[in-house]
């Protein structure tokens, strides 16, 4: 009996290394099937009222497996959701800036142990808070031990933070007039980060991951070592290149019909966001240029993007950063809790993956505060792209279960 079980072993890995090698591209078996289920996820989720309707892209192998449009984006109007559809992306804006530093990196503008004072003086001499007055939103700091780094402003670990994730810090920040993007009024943003570095940072510099608008700096700097305004140096060195057609800060008045709205669940069904800052890409001054939070796009311009990434900074042969570059940026650079932190990427590592994770070791990712995230994952040749426009975002595991279906063995 122990060689009849032998022998139906060997049979099945012979089978599967000679359809393995029949067709290397189909590991994942995006099979009419699986396809079906991804579908059902979503059709399901618009169905019980969680979303209004939802835009994803799965490539593998070079190919774009599945790219798929479901519910609408615009409930009102009865607007279907289409695949060519923009969305606000927020903070999924920060590993293009990540990658627009990067691209000045190479070209020895800066070093990644540069101090932050070195190109921006106003950041000397930083200043670790101690105590926020809560009646006048005045703060008493302590000198900090250390210079903010370049390194620091990828890696979020500046003590450079976000008010909106601490309403005491907000307090701070709207009496010192700082925006953290998503901004209608008039204002620049060198003016913004000459006011965030008369703040003082939560933590000493490097100690720890504090998410911030450390990317938003990093766009200054962009500016600053390109000569070139934010927006005109992701336009002219990256989105053109790259075939991105349709990202844009704010949109163009003929573009701005297929913005998707955004909606939050309710307990009488799905209804418009009761969140006040989403206006920004059509309507305003339209003058500030947040690298952390402000861009929109559709999915398959960030499929260009993140193909560029997947394929060592290159695509239909226009280099935008070199493989050495791209590895540099993709590799742990500090260990934050839930995943590692690259230069401008999550990182799964072994320390970070879970059972709930299906992605390999050293994918590399980011999300957005209106529900978008990405993922790449080098090892499996595979990106995938999820974009809804929903804040709250309810924790109903639609994300884990989409990675959860793409990975799942047929």
């Amino acid at each position: 009996m122990h060689w009849i079980k032998y022998c139906l072993l060997l049979l099945v890995l012979t089978a599967c290394q000679q359809n393995s090698t029949i067709d290397s591209t189909t590991r994942f078996l995006f099979t009419e099937e699986k396809k079906a289920r991804i579908d059902s996820l979503f059709q399901s989720a618009i169905e019980q009222k969680k979303i209004p309707g939802a835009v994803a892209l799965i490539a593998e192998a070079e190919q774009i497996r599945h790219h798929k449009a479901w519910g609408n984006s615009n409930i009102e109007n009865g607007q279907r959701q289409d695949t060519s559809d923009l969305f606000r992306i927020a903070s999924m804006t920060k590993p293009i800036t990540a990658v627009a530093a990067m691209m000045l990196f190479e070209e020895g503008k800066f070093q990644l142990d540069d101090p932050l004072s070195k190109h921006i003086p106003a950041f000397a001499n930083p200043q670790i808070l101690d105590k926020i007055d809560l009646e006048d939103s005045t703060f008493t700091a302590h000198p900090a031990q250390s210079e903010i780094t370049i390194q620091q402003l990828f890696t979020h670990s500046s003590g450079i933070g976000y008010g909106f994730q601490d309403e005491q810090l907000m307090a701070v920040f709207e009496k010192a007039g700082i925006t953290e993007g998503f901004e209608e009024r008039d204002i620049l943003l060198k003016d913004n980060v000459e006011r965030i570095a008369r703040m003082p940072l939560l933590h000493e510099p490097g100690e720890q991951f504090t998410y911030g608008l450390n990317s938003d700096i990093l766009g200054y700097l962009v500016e600053l070592w390109s000569h070139m305004p934010l927006d005109s140096f992701f336009q002219q060195r990256i989105f053109s290149p790259l075939g991105m057609q349709d990202t844009h800060f704010y949109l163009p008045e003929q573009k701005a019909p297929r913005l998707t709205s955004v909606y939050m669940s309710s307990d009488t069904g799905i209804v418009p966001t009761d969140y006040p800052l989403i206006h920004y890409p059509t309507r305003g001054a339209k003058r500030y240029l947040s690298g952390g939070a402000d861009l929109s796009c559709t999915a398959h311009d960030y499929y260009l993007f993140s193909k560029m990434l997947l394929q060592g900074g290159i695509l239909n042969g226009k280099r935008i950063l070199t493989p050495k570059t791209i590895e540099l940026m993709t590799r742990s650079h500090l260990e934050s809790g839930e995943e590692d932190m690259g230069l401008g990427f999550g990182i799964m590592s072994s320390k970070s993956a879970t059972t709930t994770r299906a992605r390999s070791l050293g994918s590399y990712s980011w999300g957005g505060f209106f529900a978008t995230t990405f993922w790449i994952d080098p090892e499996e040749e595979l990106i995938a792209i999820l974009l809804l426009q929903v804040y709250p975002f309810e924790n109903w595991k639609i994300m884990e279960e989409f990675e959860k279906l793409i990975y799942e063995i047929e």
